[in-house]
Order: C-alpha cells, then sequence, then structure tokens
C-alpha cells in the first residue's frame, strides 16, 4: 500500500534516475529545485540499486533544517525509514532550534532484512581514521571481520567538486595505499555538498552514507572510521556511534570502525604498513588541495603521533617538527587538546627525547589554558545573554 502524501506547501518531492554509472537527482523544494549527481568509477561499478534509500539519506538534514517534509518518488526501505525516526528526534534533542523531526514517505516503502553476509566498503579518505578502519578489517579474522569489496574515495566533499587536479593527486595517493593491501578502489564523484548540504560539520556523516548505499547491490555493510575515541567523542557531530547506525537500511549496515582506539594507537597500527603510511592524507587547510601542507595542526600532530610510537614520519607529512613547530601548535578546541595529551602520554612511554618531551608539556599547558580562557568568555556571554533576557522579561 502506498503511503498517504501529506498535500503541503512544505514539502520536497525528490526522484533519482540512472544512466550508465551515474544517478541524477532532482528535488523539488519549497524554495528551488535542488538537482545533484553521483558518479561512480574505478575498480568497482555496482550494479543499479533496487531502492532510492540514498535519497533519503541526501536529503534528511536538508529537510529537518528547513521543517519541510520529504517525499520519495522510488522504492525505499522500511527499517531505514524507522532509523531515521530515531535519528531525527536524537539530533533534534542535541539541536532543538537547527533540526526539527519532519515526515518522510515514499512511493513504496519496503521490507528488507540483514543477512549473514558481512562483505564491507569502506569509506576511504587516505586520512588516519579511515586508513585504520581499512588496514583492521584487511588484516583481521574472526566475528568482527569484514570482507573488503572496495574502499570508496568520495570527490566533492573535502575536495571541490570542480577541483580536478586536486582530487588526481588524492585519487593517485589513494589508488598507491589501496593497492599496496590489494583492496579495489572505487571513486565516488558528487556535488551534494555544494548543493544541499548546508552545516557541513553535522550532516556530513548522513552524506558519506548516501553514497556507500550506492553500493549495497555488492556489500552488506558500510564502514566508517570513527573521528575519536569513545572517551573523547564529542556531540553534536556528523558522524558519531551513537546515531550512525540509524543511517542503516535492513540490509545494508552501517558500521562504525575505530571508537575503541585513540588516534596515536590508530597509528601504530598504520605504521605497521609502510607503504601505507608513507602516503597518508591528512590535510585541508594546505594551499595545495590533494596532498599534506605539512606545517598546519593536523600535519604536526600527526607527525607526533608517528614520534610517539617510534615511528618514521611519512615523507608525505614533510620534515620532523622542531621544538619551536611543537611549541607553536595551536588546538582549537578541546578535542584537539586530548590529542595531544594521547601524544604525551605515549611518548613518555616509547623514550621520545627529552627536548621533544619537554616541548610538549609545555604546548599542552598552553594549549590548555587558551582553551580555558575560550570557555570562560563563552559562559560569560552566555551569562550576559540570560541576565539581559531575564531583565527584559520583567514587568515595568
Amino acid at each position: 500500500m502506498t503511503p498517504p502524501v501529506l498535500e503541503d506547501v512544505d514539502l520536497i518531492r525528490a526522484k533519482s534516475t540512472r544512466s550508465g554509472s551515474r544517478y541524477d537527482v532532482t528535488a523539488r523544494c519549497p524554495d528551488i529545485t535542488r538537482s545533484f549527481f553521483y558518479e561512480i568509477d574505478g575498480d568497482v561499478i555496482p550494479p543499479e540499486v533496487e531502492r532510492q534509500d540514498f535519497v533519503a539519506l541526501a536529503l534528511v538534514f536538508l529537510a529537518m533544517r528547513r521543517h519541510w517534509d520529504l517525499h520519495i518518488d522510488g522504492r525505499v526501505s522500511r527499517q531505514l525509514l524507522i532509523n531515521l525516526d530515531e535519528l531525527m528526534a536524537a539530533w533534534h534533542m542535541w539541536m532543538p532550534a537547527a533540526y526539527t523531526p519532519i515526515r518522510i514517505t515514499a512511493s513504496e516503502e519496503v521490507d528488507d532484512v540483514a543477512t549473514a553476509d558481512r562483505s564491507a566498503v569502506c569509506a576511504f579518505s587516505g586520512g588516519v581514521d579511515a586508513t585504520f578502519a581499512l588496514i583492521r578489517h584487511w588484516q583481521a579474522s574472526g566475528r568482527s571481520h569484514c570482507p573488503l569489496v572496495a574502499a570508496v574515495l568520495v570527490h566533492g566533499f573535502d575536495i571541490h567538486v570542480e577541483q580536478q587536479a586536486g582530487f588526481a593527486m588524492a585519487r593517485q595517493n589513494a589508488e598507491a595505499m589501496v593497492g599496496a593491501i590489494g583492496v579495489p578502489l572505487a571513486v565516488v564523484r558528487t556535488n551534494w555538498r555544494q548543493a544541499v548540504s548546508e552545516d557541513w560539520e553535522q550532516d556530513f556523516g548522513a552524506g558519506l552514507a548516501a553514497c556507500l548505499s550506492l553500493f549495497s547491490s555488492v556489500a552488506s555493510i558500510g564502514l566508517l572510521g570513527s573521528d575519536e575515541d569513545y572517551a573523547h567523542f564529542v556531540l553534536p557531530w556528523g558522524s558519531n556511534p551513537i546515531t550512525n547506525h540509524l543511517l542503516s537500511s535492513g540490509s545494508f549496515r552501517l558500521i562504525t570502525e575505530g571508537g575503541g582506539f585513540t588516534r596515536t594507537q590508530k597509528v601504530a597500527e598504520i605504521s605497521k604498513v609502510p607503504a601505507v603510511a608513507e602516503r597518508l592524507r591528512v590535510c585541508w587547510q594546505g594551499p595545495q588541495t590533494g596532498r599534506n601542507c605539512g606545517v598546519c595542526e593536523k600535519c604536526m600532530r600527526t607527525k607526533l603521533n608517528f614520534l610517539a610510537v617510534g615511528g618514521e614520519i611519512p615523507l608525505g607529512l614533510g620534515e620532523a617538527p622542531s621544538v619551536k613547530d611543537i611549541l607553536g601548535i595551536l588546538a582549537r578546541n578541546k578535542v584537539q587538546v586530548s590529542y595531544l595529551v594521547d601524544i604525551a602520554e605515549h611518548a613518555r612511554r616509547t623514550g621520545v627525547s627529552k627536548g621533544t618531551r619537554a616541548a610538549l608539556q609545555v604546548t599542552l599547558l598552553k594549549n590548555r589554558a587558551i582553551n580555558l580562557a575560550r570557555s570562560s568568555k563563552r559562559l560569560k556571554r552566555w551569562v550576559r545573554r540570560i541576565a539581559l533576557a531575564s531583565a527584559g522579561s520583567k514587568p515595568t
């Protein structure tokens, strides 16, 4: 039975078409028609998907943010729709001013169920989290192991869809990394971030899940590398172990890999596969997209991860940091401070030079003080707003 559609002005009507290895999505929104696409190439080109689950995943955050109901002209997993109801409830609790639960309907809701198959595609950017997830299942055995069908590199997320030269470098790097361990590479090119995303830090997980779900005809699991470990993950954040699994359908599950490991522990495992480690790409803010700048906070911090585990700094990250470089690291938030704590603790145990350890302690103290000052300023602003609001509400 076809679910009823709300005949309301605030409604997105979306459908997709496929031509070759390309999907085109047309979303007729109350403000403007938004069109976006997904092109797949590389070593693994999956058959056409049987359901339009990726359309629901691609549009759910936009619909929540704009308070628009969503109707998909096509078949959608009933279990995915159930999961998205719970996902919307969570995001509304975290950010009630930004996200409102909306109604999602489809022309046909399909009952799909999980199987014992654990074949997986792994989201792969070439960074520490994604590389660790890939290596873990390449090396693993036992009940948690997922045989890898492909690593999936997305063009249009951290590298703009129109930046061809920068992405060509990133792709060449990724091909060498996955080629070293015998995993096929698939590439998804999409303008979703430019056409649909309105708050990248909050909706990128759903955008990535949409890309992985395009491979649901060749795999049963989509692997997402965890951004932080369980002791330090922050909310709200677009990819997190609380809501990532709610981006799953009945037959294609999203699994977050690596939450039980700190970033330094992940680097320790990556360093055991030098052919992969030497091509890590962690940088997003350098002048040349597609490669590491070697001087930003993230590049410096990743170099220190390698030093802390007694490994060689990959050539792709540049020269070893000097004491001055370490002292100049500026952590923008408490999560980055926790990364420095993790590095300092490992450095004490692995015999890193006294000079490096001392510089780490000084930069850690500095960044704790800076972040404490930031928190204090935010608290003062919050108290001031409350006081002004209270004063304004008093009767005259």
